[in-house]
């Protein structure tokens, strides 16, 4: 629609609200940034929905939102950013989308709103104290008794049942209404393609169209893929580096070195040093699970995978596991602050762990090296985390004839091509692209343009060869 218009029926949205209370009206306007980074048109605020959505009534909490108006004259519908975690903030999307999507903006409006529970929308969350005690990121990915102390912090201001990914995609819909959008397209990337399935079904006449990369199925059932998509991972990182020339004449026995590291461990803990970046050395002790979590983190992005390999072999041969401790805790540091761990509980405790059967834990976990590592872990911390399970037919697969994109990367150890294949077979108006040379997150690479002409578009149309020209990753030979 043109931008007059869209600017009236937003004044009439914002005079006349939408059947809630009061209260909410006086603070919803949007106004200028104060972000410096943010262009002058960029316009910041928050939208107060009610906690509890069945009760209209009670504790409230403060969305907020940030806008970056489209640039040309006819706009198309706005793009909504969905970020992942599940708990990261949609706001800190902002720099990437200015940065990677930028030219989709002349023809949409770019809109960010940090979903209940996240970023500045009453963050619920554990406390982060790895910066100052790094041992105390080692031994445990959740420690029961750090969870069972944080939620009796979190009920002083929140009810943790409140902050499912339903109640989530509730409140972004009202905030659409209330900010004069008839329609919407979204851009979801790992957890926030679940935010963005739910979203087509909960409110299916309110969105065109989707972007989703590194798919997260409704059934998801997190954490029963990730064990095997990191043991398929590793298989072929192995069987890679055997058929590259340098990479094999390096490491020619690169099955046999996974497992000499592995072994590492046999008789428990490992002694080992992390490095701040203030050049700090902190002696630390390295378990088992530790260090295929390590694994994993490598695994997790195609710009660190292919140091993985030679990461290895200097383990076997020299027993040093520093690499392995070194990546592990930067990547517990610098995830954490972004994600607020009460909702990534409650959306996995109540959307995912309920629904694995203990009869099925050896099937999606045997023959993979992190075992029984990562449910156990989940499971012991939604054991602490006092939520129920969403009803079972929120499993249901999301069927749209919306335009969808999707895109996978083939060494993705947590959400495998296969997530995407599923997903994509209930939708008959989408493309699912398996981007050989990627992991978690591959819409960035040689996927770009074709995200950007759909995002600009809105349609599948045109699209033509997408990466299919890229081959697998190459692996470097020294450490």
């Amino acid at each position: 629609m043109k931008r007059e218009a869209r600017t009236v029926k937003t004044a009439l949205i914002l005079m006349v609200g939408t059947g809630v209370v009061d209260p909410v009206l006086a603070t919803e306007n949007l106004v200028a940034c104060e972000d410096e980074q943010l262009d002058p048109g960029a316009r910041c605020g928050h939208i107060t929905v009610f906690e509890d959505r069945a009760a209209q009534a009670g504790r409230t909490l403060d969305l907020h939102v940030v806008v970056l108006p489209a640039t040309g004259s006819e706009v198309k519908e706005p793009l909504f950013f969905l970020a992942g975690g599940p708990g990261q903030a949609n706001t800190d999307l902002v720099q990437v989308a200015l940065g990677l999507f930028a030219s989709v903006r002349e023809h949409r409006d770019m809109v960010f709103v940090d979903q209940r529970g996240t970023g500045r929308s009453g963050r619920i969350d554990c406390p982060v104290d790895a910066a100052e005690t790094p041992q105390d990121v080692f031994g445990n990915l959740f420690d029961p008794g750090q969870i069972r102390q944080c939620l009796k912090e979190v009920k002083k201001h929140a009810d943790p049942t409140l902050y499912t990914t339903d109640l989530a995609v509730d409140d972004l819909d009202e905030v659409r209404q209330r900010l004069g959008y008839e329609k919407v397209l979204l851009r979801g990337g790992s957890g926030g393609t679940r935010t963005a399935l739910v979203w087509m079904r909960r409110h299916p006449d309110s969105v065109v169209g989707a972007l989703l990369d590194g798919v997260v199925p409704t059934d998801f059932r997190a954490p029963s893929t990730m064990a095997r998509g990191c043991q398929d991972t590793l298989n072929a990182v192995i069987s890679e580096c055997n058929s590259q020339d340098d990479c094999h004449t390096a490491f020619p026995r690169l099955a046999e070195d996974f497992q000499t590291a592995f072994r590492l461990f046999k008789d428990g803990p490992v002694n080992t040093f992390v490095v701040d970046p203030q050049g700090n050395r902190t002696e630390v002790e390295m378990h088992r699970g530790d260090f295929n979590y390590a694994v994993r983190g490598v695994m997790y992005s195609a710009r660190s995978l292919p140091k993985l390999p030679a990461m290895i072999h200097q383990a076997a041969e020299t027993g040093r596991i520093q690499p392995f401790a070194q990546a592990y805790w930067q990547r517990q540091v610098g995830l954490r602050p972004y994600v607020a761990m009460g909702v990534h509980f409650g959306v996995y405790c109540s959307e995912d762990l309920p629904f694995i059967g203990e009869e099925e834990v050896a099937g999606f976990t045997e023959g993979s090296f992190v075992g029984r590592y990562l449910y156990d872990q989940y499971l012991g911390a939604c054991e602490e985390w006092e939520v129920k399970p969403v009803d079972r037919s929120y499993l249901r697969p999301i069927e749209s004839e919306n335009p969808v994109l999707l895109y996978s990367g083939y060494y993705d150890p947590s959400t495998p091509s296969s997530l995407g294949e599923q997903v994509a077979a209930h939708l008959p108006n989408s493309r699912h692209v398996m981007v050989r040379n990627e992991s978690h997150g591959s819409a960035f690479g040689c996927g770009r343009a074709a995200a950007i002409q759909f995002l600009i578009a809105g349609s599948l149309e045109g699209l033509g060869p997408i990466c299919e020209d890229v081959g697998p990753i190459e692996y470097e030979v020294s450490p």
